[in-house]
């Protein structure tokens, strides 16, 4: 059990619960926790009736249960009700009713999805249409082979590869920028911390408040990924929409790191970026790039600076290695082969870090 399930929100948040209302999973699991816990059994027994209600409601509305209507509508009630005033309400406009009801429409969507798309994928179309119907929808293609630069209305610059294609509102709203892409772009973001930019490509969403970074998200592709070159973003994955944060299971990605998305088997993972290059900021300038019989610890962190990685050795058994070198402005492993040539170790990465293996210098 996920919750403390002290108020009917609780047991709504709980996917687990949901479903044993709706479909009967986890019967033996539920019918035991009530047991052992008398006193959640009214709250329990009320959060059970408001989920059979909003769902018959439900049924009877949407005879056809429509994919693109149902990301629209998902959308469009999770933010009224973030940007909703509190005034008095009657039971059909309370937020938590509200709130139950696109749980249950999202519980409807994924049945939906494994039911109809055994894949289990996201298309271009349908976060489209979750963003259509509140404003007017801006598209860009590049069907050239020439990169196409799309400046948005806050500054941000948009570059896309042949074959992408661009999605946004001709308006962003007062709360976060959104815009949606098929295909392959380098995005220079503009700052703005009060107004979060959010990128869904496929499965992905990609948030970020100020940055560089590049998408590859083909709609008939078997992965989706993002690479930052400056600045810091969160990545998760949303193959379905989910009531609870998903970005509380994102990726944190830096410098020189990247998020791959494998669609077939939905694992996402972190890794660095195929060639990690020198970060290009005020602080890494003032960096000294050449070493006189310097201690190799020293040499390691002002790498780790450069290119904004982590690095992990033994600093004890490296303790006596002094080297003479001159950093270039190359691929941080054409710099680790050297070192560790002249040292006798061997490197590897792990978890977008890497690992220093050496037996130390006599």
């Amino acid at each position: 059990m996920k919750y403390n399930y002290n108020q009917i929100q609780d047991f709504l948040n709980d996917d687990s619960f949901v479903q044993w209302v709706l479909f009967g999973k986890n019967e033996t699991e539920w019918q035991q926790f009530l047991l052992t816990n008398p006193t959640k059994q009214t709250l329990a027994s009320e959060a059970r009736q408001l989920i059979i209600e909003i769902n018959t409601i439900e049924e009877k509305r949407t005879e056809e249960l429509n994919q693109n209507h149902v990301w629209a509508k998902l959308m469009t009630s999770i933010e009224e009700e973030q940007n909703a005033e509190k005034p008095v309400l009657k039971l059909w406009q309370q937020p938590v009713f509200r709130w139950a009801a696109s749980l249950i429409l999202m519980v409807g969507a994924t049945w939906f999805f494994w039911n109809n798309h055994s894949s289990g994928k996201v298309t271009y179309q349908a976060l489209v249409a979750s963003i259509e119907d509140k404003n007017v929808i801006v598209e860009r293609v590049n069907n050239s082979e020439i990169p196409l630069k799309v400046k948005l209305e806050d500054g941000s610059v948009i570059t896309l590869e042949k074959g992408s294609k661009l999605s946004y509102p001709s308006h962003f709203d007062n709360y976060k920028r959104t815009v949606i892409l098929s295909g392959d772009a380098f995005f220079e973001i503009a700052k703005n911390p009060n107004k979060p930019f959010y990128v869904y490509a496929n499965e992905v969403v990609t948030k970020v408040l100020g940055t560089s970074f590049s998408i590859q998200a083909f709609e008939n592709g078997k992965s989706v990924i993002v690479k930052v070159k400056t600045g810091k973003v969160s990545v998760y994955n949303q193959h379905e929409i989910n009531i609870n944060d998903p970005e509380t299971e994102a990726l944190i990605l830096l410098p020189n790191q990247q998020a791959v998305f494998n669609r077939p088997t939905e694992d996402l993972s972190k890794h660095l970026v195929e060639m990690p290059m020198p970060i290009t900021d005020k602080t890494n300038d003032n960096l000294p790039t050449e070493f006189d019989d310097v201690a190799i610890s020293k040499i390691l962190e002002v790498i780790e600076k450069r290119y904004s990685v982590k690095i992990i050795f033994n600093e004890e058994l490296l303790s006596n290695c002094f080297i003479t070198t001159k950093l270039r402005n190359e691929s941080i492993y054409d710099q680790l082969d050297l070192i560790c040539k002249i040292i006798g170790g061997t490197y590897k990465e792990v978890d977008a870090q890497i690992v220093i293996e050496s037996k130390g210098c006599k």
